[in-house]
């Protein structure tokens, strides 16, 4: 196991202890990885994981490394609302420069949308740079509990496809974090309903109905991921994986992770 898939995926709750172990024994704290040349100070901030990048910083990891879209470990903070992990970093003395399209993804996350409209009206297209990193800022906000965040970046002429956490569109954030009225939104946008991410091989319809188990304060929420699941099965979600078109196994795994009520909504659709 590498540091990234430990900060991503796997960290737990001896996630430090691992961490340190690893480090301790020569793993390289500055190492990249992935897609958009992460290195794991990037991971642990993208992740929240505070005493993680305690750790890296104290074990030599570059404090103002770039990704390939250019992103700071700062910038990941800020532009997700990370504040604690953004002011150990600033403690340390990260660099906090950003560009426009930072600072417009600050402002939305931070709910000052007014601020957000004048720098869309200075440079409209801030919304949809074209860089991965800044575009998944729809994504980012579409699982939040609240709604005019995403009908302001619909509007403004988000990428509806763009990648958040675990590869996940949009619309698979809005899934698994019971937001049924983002997922409205997302859904009358045109937002594709079957896209597969490659890290849980799931369509927002798997990520509603696992998120209906194990998101945190799914038992309290059922009413929002059965109003979820009725929602995407209403729309044409598919019930097959992508290259089993008339298999049954999507079905099996749907079901095996429904809870009770959400399974009562499935079982007729998949009947």
């Amino acid at each position: 196991m590498t540091l990234h898939e430990l900060l991503d995926l796997h960290y737990g709750t001896n996630g430090g202890a691992v961490l340190r172990r690893m480090l301790d024994e020569g793993a390289d704290p500055n190492r990249r990885d992935g897609p958009h040349g992460e290195t794991p100070l990037h991971t642990a901030t993208r992740r929240r994981r505070a005493a993680a990048v305690d750790i890296l910083l104290a074990q030599g990891a570059a404090i103002d490394a770039r990704t390939t879209g250019g992103k700071t470990a700062y910038a990941h903070a800020v532009r997700r609302g990370f504040a604690e992990v953004a002011g150990l970093l600033v403690r340390r003395g990260a660099d906090t420069e950003l560009n426009e399209a930072d600072r417009f993804a600050v402002a939305v996350v931070n709910g000052r949308l007014d601020e957000a409209r004048t720098i869309l009206a200075t440079d409209p297209g801030v919304a949809r740079t074209g860089n991965p990193e800044e575009d998944r800022l729809l994504a980012d906000v579409a699982g939040r509990n609240d709604r005019e965040p995403v009908a302001f970046l619909i509007e403004a002429g988000a990428d509806l496809t763009a990648r958040g956490l675990d590869s996940g569109t949009p619309l698979h954030q809005a899934a698994w974090f019971g937001q049924p009225a983002n997922a409205r939104l997302l859904i009358d946008a045109g937002a594709p309903l079957d896209i597969f991410e490659d890290v849980h091989h799931s369509s927002p319809l798997h990520w509603a109905v696992h998120g209906s188990r194990f998101s945190g304060g799914a038992g309290e929420r059922q009413d929002a991921y059965v109003e979820l699941v009725e929602m995407l099965l209403a729309a044409g979600s598919s019930l097959h994986y992508p290259d089993d078109p008339d298999g049954d196994e999507y079905k099996k795994r749907l079901l095996e992770d429904a809870t009770p009520r959400v399974s009562e909504v499935l079982r007729p659709a998949i009947a």
